[in-house]
């Protein structure tokens, strides 16, 4: 039987679904916006786009075995429900799962979408014959995935790994979380977008009047090719913003003992000079017996990724 994997970002969304071969087939990207945004609320939009998807690719339901679904989200596990997703404000207190599978008659499966990334990775990608890893992802925020021991670790009540919400300064940033200082601010879409707005003349940037007042971070972008066409200060910041990432990732090394940390996302792609210096700092500061068999490297699934995981997840799940 087939497995659906939809991995739902801040800005984009991708749809796929793997054969009972392992392939990964019908690979469909669209705007977030747009797929939570077309009937009355999330869940009803989400229902009109996976019925789409399902008619268009001539699927037939009797041989999907069920959908995993990754949110940019804390959820509880305990009662399936998304408590935080300040990317997606739609999303916020839904039981996702428990709402949509009886309008799709089929199983849904809704974990954190880095969770997911971390899953294909371990499964299919770069973690395969690693027990214990850490997989991060610096896009629009900063997300964590853990496999320790084999296994995705989601805590007590599906909240571990909320590695962008650990604390760089106490008073510092105000974050989308609630919470003040979070590392997300300092190193992620949202944080580059804060650094251009503060120095748009030395970065040499032109911002759209939407990218100032509406909130959008699309100036992290521009803050990395200003970096690109040799610009001093867009360097500096950038290479401010990963070392505070290798100061955080070396306390999760310190803590956990990975054999294995991934490093990607939208920002790591756009700056892939960003591992060396998550490299030099986490080598320079972990201790010894942390750092010295420890890998850190790039995922090799690259947006495909959370796809995986989410299909491995219902394989996982589903009986």
């Amino acid at each position: 039987m087939i497995k659906i994997g939809i991995d739902i970002g801040a800005t984009k969304t991708v749809i796929a679904y793997l054969d009972e071969s392992g392939n990964l087939s019908a690979f469909l990207k669209v705007p977030s916006e747009k797929i939570l945004t077309e009937k009355r609320d999330a869940v009803d939009s989400l229902k009109y786009f996976i019925d789409g998807y399902i008619q268009n690719n001539h699927l037939d339901k009797k041989e999907i075995k069920g959908i995993g679904i990754g949110v940019p989200a804390v959820l509880d596990s305990m009662t399936q429900q998304i408590v935080s997703c300040p990317n997606l404000p739609g999303l916020d207190n839904l039981p996702l799962s428990k709402l949509l599978s009886p309008k799709i008659n089929l199983p849904i499966l809704v974990e954190n979408d880095v969770n997911l990334i971390a899953v294909g990775e371990h499964t299919y990608g770069r973690g395969k014959g690693f027990d214990d890893l850490a997989c991060i992802f610096v896009g629009t925020g900063l997300g964590c995935g853990l496999i320790l021991r084999g296994q995705l670790y989601t805590g007590a009540d599906g909240a571990a790994a909320e590695f962008g919400h650990t604390i760089y300064d106490p008073d510092g940033r105000i974050c989308g979380c609630g919470g003040q200082g979070c590392v997300e601010m300092y190193c992620s879409g949202k944080a580059l977008t804060l650094e251009a707005k503060e120095n748009l003349e030395e970065l040499e940037i032109k911002p759209t009047e939407s990218e100032i007042f509406e909130g959008r971070f699309t100036l992290a972008e521009k803050v990395i090719k200003s970096a690109h066409a040799g610009n001093i200060k867009a360097r500096n910041i950038l290479d401010r913003s990963f070392y505070i990432l290798g100061l955080a990732i070396t306390n999760l090394v310190n803590i956990l003992n990975p054999r294995l940390i991934i490093l990607g996302g939208g920002i790591i792609t756009g700056w892939p000079e960003a591992i060396k210096i998550v490299r030099e700092t986490v080598y320079k500061r972990a201790r010894t017996v942390n750092r010295d068999r420890l890998v850190i490297d790039f995922p090799l699934l690259g947006e495909k990724a959370g796809l995986y995981g989410a299909a491995q997840l219902v394989e996982m799940s589903v009986k």
